[in-house]
């Protein structure tokens, strides 16, 4: 331990370490000598984790990094935003003049340079015709939206933008270790009495990801692209240009790597819930460690169909976004406060309709 703390001091005091576990942030602990993650509960010497970084296998997707540098699409054409920076693609006949983020005006560039060539896409299943008719059912089956707004919503500058995304696959294997306590109680015709069994459980385990997302745009906040989510990954298909044909895409401005802490993060909440759903039987349960590794990683480059469009209702501009295979919308919605009133003293009028029926019935 001596000649770990050493090392330790030896270090660049800026140098930082990652959990071998889920790769966040590692916090050195005093007391127990050892390096703590908070988000995975792991705990590690220091040449543990070196060790862990010189054995580490990265996401294969280093062809694709190369092929960034130069590569085009025959038949597209480009697009940069100048208030954004959304860099816009699409076939060589659609035309696009505004930004589907901004609607700001777009610049056409010469040739398209750098746009990396997806390997999946999911085209678009809903229409335009059919989104509006979605949303008309959305905006009434929330409560307290306005009626002036759900029988004339306009929706403007409709775009069905491909989105780029990061499809991650990842085997996970190792251990998580729980306390646990069972409980009894009984009675005699003297004493009441409680029985109290300690236990410590560790579940060991293996499981396979596949196709786990993450947003590879800044453009549409990462809460938004979740609450879109699923899609149908059954109907995924290889690319080809010829599904940009009407549509625009956006080139991604987040790379994998810069992803992998947050597709770790969602594998890591998965497996502990998943190994946390084989201990049961028990009347309190606490994780005590964890010790998860990745192995077989791989990494993909998909475009995923959303429509972006807003509304501009009583001087306020509401932004929507919608999954385009599915139909599932995401935004906010007007609240009308004369709506809320008319509810909230509807449900005071019925309590004290109750209160007065059962005042009335004792008397």
């Amino acid at each position: 331990m001596d000649e770990e703390m050493n090392e330790l001091k030896t270090d660049a005091v800026n140098l930082s370490y990652k959990c071998p576990n889920c790769a966040m942030p590692l916090r050195f602990d005093n007391e127990m000598k050892r390096f703590v993650c908070e988000y995975c509960d792991g705990s590690f010497l220091l040449h543990e984790i070196k060790d862990a970084a010189d054995g580490a296998e990265g996401y294969n997707w280093d062809a694709n990094k190369e092929e960034i540098k130069d590569e085009k699409l025959e038949g597209t054409v480009s697009y940069v935003c100048k208030f954004c920076g959304a860099e816009i693609v699409t076939d060589a006949i659609t035309t696009a003049t505004k930004c589907p983020y901004c609607s700001n005006v777009l610049l056409v560039t010469e040739s398209l340079t750098g746009m990396l060539r997806p390997n999946k896409i999911i085209p678009f299943e809903i229409n335009r015709d059919k989104l509006r008719e979605l949303f008309n059912d959305f905006a009434k089956s929330k409560a307290f939206v306005p009626k002036s707004f759900i029988n004339n919503p306009v929706l403007t500058d409709i775009m069905g933008v491909y989105e780029p995304f990061w499809l991650y696959d990842s085997g996970v294997s190792g251990s998580i270790s729980y306390n646990a306590t069972k409980v009894r109680s009984w009675s005699d015709s003297t004493y009441d009495y409680t029985e109290t069994k300690y236990y410590n459980v560790t579940v060991d385990g293996r499981l396979r990801y596949v196709n786990v997302p993450a947003d590879g745009s800044k453009r549409l906040d990462d809460n938004t692209m979740d609450s879109i989510e699923p899609f149908d990954y059954s109907k995924m298909i290889d690319f080809e240009p010829g599904y940009l044909s009407g549509y625009l895409a956006e080139r991604f401005d987040v790379s994998a790597d810069d992803n992998l802490e947050r597709s770790k993060l969602r594998m890591w909440n998965s497996t502990e819930a998943k190994f946390r759903g084989n201990v049961s039987g028990y009347n309190s349960v606490s994780k005590t460690s964890s010790n998860l590794r990745q192995y077989d990683r791989d990494v993909h480059y998909a475009l995923f169909p959303v429509y972006v469009f807003s509304i501009d209702y009583l001087g306020k501009k509401y932004d929507y976004a919608v999954n385009g295979q599915t139909g599932k919308i995401v935004g906010e919605l007007p609240f009308s406060k004369k709506l809320y009133r008319i509810w909230k003293w509807k449900r005071i009028g019925i309590v004290a309709a109750i209160i007065y029926a059962i005042g009335f019935l004792l008397g």
